[in-house]
């Protein structure tokens, strides 16, 4: 592979390369999430990523607990959604941190290394069939 430099003819053509290649990422077997187009995205990965932003934007803590009591949600069982909150995290498109409080282990979420490249389409799960 050639990598242009920042004077070299191809430079142009080489960014528009790299900025269109898409980015795998590998899931459990059993979670069907594949989070490959923003605009088609479901409510669940729509809301969350909104309220991420939601929190940095007020110093807040992102939390599953605090995200689901905002949905009205927080009655259920604390494995409610599971496979959705470890997919976003398998895909890297928030990043978990795991913490003490007292009490028990809360999990807080921040944007993750793929969180831009979701949001420009480039994100696509990985598939043994499709890509060996």
């Amino acid at each position: 592979m050639h990598i242009a430099t920042i004077k070299s003819p191809n430079w142009d053509k080489e960014m528009e390369k790299l900025k269109s290649k898409k980015v795998l990422w590998k899931g459990n077997s059993q979670c069907t999430y594949k989070f490959e187009n923003p605009d088609k995205g479901g409510w669940w990965i729509k809301s969350f990523m909104k309220y991420i932003r939601s929190c940095e934007k007020y110093g807040k803590v992102a939390t599953k607990r605090s995200f689901m009591k905002l949905i009205g949600k927080s009655h259920l069982d604390s494995g409610y959604m599971n496979t959705f909150f470890c997919a976003v995290k398998d895909a890297s498109i928030v990043t978990a941190h795991k913490k003490w409080n007292g009490s028990f282990t809360e999990c807080t979420y921040t944007r993750g290394t793929n969180w831009d490249i979701y949001l420009q389409g480039r994100l696509e799960r990985y598939n043994y069939k499709k890509h060996g």
